[in-house]
Formats: C-alpha cells, structure tokens, sequence
C-alpha cells in the first residue's frame, strides 16, 4: 500500500502562497534583532511554531471535516473554560489579561476561539435552510459567550474579528437586509454602551486617534505616523532586509507584529508589500474556490469561515499600518510574530484543505467516516 504524506486532491497552490507568506515573515523576524545577533531569537520561536502549526494543518487535512461534528460541543466547552482560566492565572500585559504562561511559552487562548467558533457556527448554521429568527438567535447567542470573554482581558480587537466571522457567515448563508438592518441597529446601540461602559481609555483614544491622526503626533497618534513614514521611506525596491531605519532604531513600534507590513515596505519596498498582497490573493481566491466547489452547507460554512477570518485579519492590519483603519491589534496572518496566531492560522487552512479533499457528500459522512473521531 502506498503512503501519501498529504491525500490526494490538496491544494498544493494554496499550501504553496501560505509557505511563501510565512518565509517572508521568518525573514522579517530575522530582521528585526535587538540584539544586534546574527537571527533573532523571535525567528526561531516563530519557526518552530510555523512547524508544529504545519504539522497541525496536516493532521486536520487527513480527517475528514464531518468527523468533527463529533467533538464541537467539546471544543466550545474548552474554549470557553480556557478564557475563564485566563481570567484566573493569565498574563497581564499592558494592560491586558490575554496569554497564558505554559512551558516557556505565551499561549493566547482568544486565537484558538476563531477555529472553534469557525466550527461551531457552521455546524449550527448549517441545520437551518435560511437564517431565520431562530438560527439567528442560536447562532448569536454562541458568538456572544466568547465576544464577552474576550471583551473581558479586555481584547476589542479580536471581539471585533469574532463578531464580523459571525455576521460575515450569515450574510453568506443569505442573511434577510431587514435581519441585517437589525442587526446593525443592536451594534449601534451596543457600541454605544461599551463606549460608555467596556471601552478602556487608551481604546477609545485609538479611536478618536483613526478620525483625527494628526491631532496628536507624538503621543496618541505616533504608532500610525510612524508607520507611514516607514512604508513611504522603502519606495520601490526598499532599503534591504537589516537596513530600514524606522525599523532597526526602533522608531516604528511593534515592528515585528502590529506594524510589520509597515517593515516589510521599509525593507523590501513597494515590490514586497506587492508580493504580500498577490500571495494574500492567491490564499483567499483558492479558499473560495474550495466553499463554491462542495454542495455541502456544513463545508461550505467552513471554508467562508476561514476566508472571513483570512480577510478581516489581513484588511484590518493592512489598514492599520496605512493609517485608514484603527489601531486594533489584530496581527497579520502568516506574518507578524506569535505563535498563537500562527498555529491557529495553520489549523485554519487544514479545516479550508480538509474541505477540499473530503467535501464530496451532498450533506453527512457516511456513518464509517462518522466514527472517525
């Protein structure tokens, strides 16, 4: 019998622009030094969780995604009780409780929410013929219990990345504009009271700061002007990788997460910021090739999932170092440093590849593959 390391139909192309988007992060990292070492130690850290999320992906792309039907009541309970866990024993870190200390690593469980929540509402959405009062209720009411734990560390940024998962998956399942109308009303209503109640002081002025950036340049507005200068400065082919001197004399903050596509423009110019966002295109494209190729509503949630976390973190963060959107935090996939981030991302493309090789039943496993797990 012959072994396959990957089953037959993966995408290989997909597989492909995700290495090549994580090389160009790895290089970055080896960039940015701080202590004037050959590599920094932020590389090999990023490096070994790029192979454990590789590993990962690959175990998720062997199983058949209907098998997980089995274990996403399971995984809705852990990831609930790991953000209640946070709360008790997590790490504060400027002024956020969002990352747990497990064997000389910092673990953010919030990353972990998306690919559960991913699961979670394709399998609830996906019992429902239309998004109606009902699944709209049951599916909110499932974003709502983690959008409050994370509102908790506090973290606006990932709560704002979960709600646009949920709303963006109901708009695909054919979300009614009266329904979409009212949902934005709640929001409306809603942000108001975090304004009011929730939002912290240095959140509220990342705000403000977005619709007034240049009322204050040296203090709220600094991280934003900063970065401009370092995509501004790279022009077309860059400085080099080690020579961007926003990013090497540290005049651009969190160069190496935040703000890294400001780095990589810096470093690599206009050319590398191009092959960022061709790879990005070529991620997403692929992804929506595989939720329009399978009739299965259960796989097809899936992957619209993974596209809509994919495209939100990267709009959001491109946005971000270009002074267009707030400063939220969320980091680029594949790129900016942490390992949460990047395993969680890994797990997410195996459950989009997963879909591609298993997604040919009109609607169920076959009751073999339901025993799978």
């Amino acid at each position: 019998m012959r072994f396959r390391f990957l089953p037959p139909g993966v995408d290989y192309v997909l597989i492909g622009a995700v290495l090549l988007l994580s090389g160009i992060g790895l290089a970055m990292l080896a960039s940015a030094t701080d202590s004037g070492a050959t590599i920094s130690s932020l590389f090999y850290r990023q490096a070994i969780a790029l192979i454990i999320g590789l590993v990962g992906m690959w175990f998720i792309t062997k199983i058949p995604y209907h098998s997980l039907r089995v274990v996403i009541p399971y995984l809705f309970a852990g990831g609930v009780l790991a953000q209640f866990f946070l709360v008790i024993v997590g790490r504060t870190i400027r002024g956020t409780v969002s990352r747990l200390d497990l064997f000389g690593f910092q673990i953010q469980p919030s990353e972990f929410i998306k690919v559960m929540l991913v699961l979670v509402l394709a399998s609830v959405l996906a019992k429902y013929k239309h998004v109606g009062i009902r699944a709209l209720a049951i599916s909110g009411a499932v974003t709502a219990i983690p959008v409050l734990l994370v509102l908790r560390e506090p973290d606006f940024g990932m709560a704002a990345l979960i709600l646009a998962l949920w709303v963006g998956l109901l708009v695909v399942f054919g979300l009614s504009w009266k329904l979409f109308g009212t949902i934005v009303i709640i929001g409306s209503i809603l942000f108001v009271g975090a304004w009011q109640v929730f939002l912290l002081d240095y959140q509220k002025e990342r705000i403000l700061t977005f619709l007034h950036p240049t009322a204050d340049p040296l203090r709220s507005g600094y991280n934003v002007t900063q970065s401009i200068i370092a995509l501004g400065s790279g022009e077309i082919l860059g400085r080099g990788l080690g020579h961007g001197p926003q990013s090497q004399l540290k005049f651009l903050p969190e160069r190496h997460t935040d703000f890294i596509l400001a780095s990589v423009g810096e470093e690599l110019g206009f050319v590398g910021v191009a092959l960022v966002v061709a790879l990005y295109s070529i991620v997403l494209s692929r992804i929506i090739m595989i939720a329009r190729a399978t009739s299965d509503p259960f796989g097809q949630l899936i992957a619209s999932g993974v596209f809509l976390i994919f495209i939100v973190g990267f709009t959001v963060n491109a946005g971000m170092n270009m002074g267009i959107l707030p400063v939220t935090g969320i980091p680029l996939p594949f790129i900016s440093y942490g390992g949460s981030n990047l395993f969680a991302s890994c797990i997410l493309l195996g459950l989009a590849l997963s879909v591609k090789v298993h997604g040919k039943f009109s609607r169920y496993a076959p009751s073999e593959l339901s025993t799978f797990v």
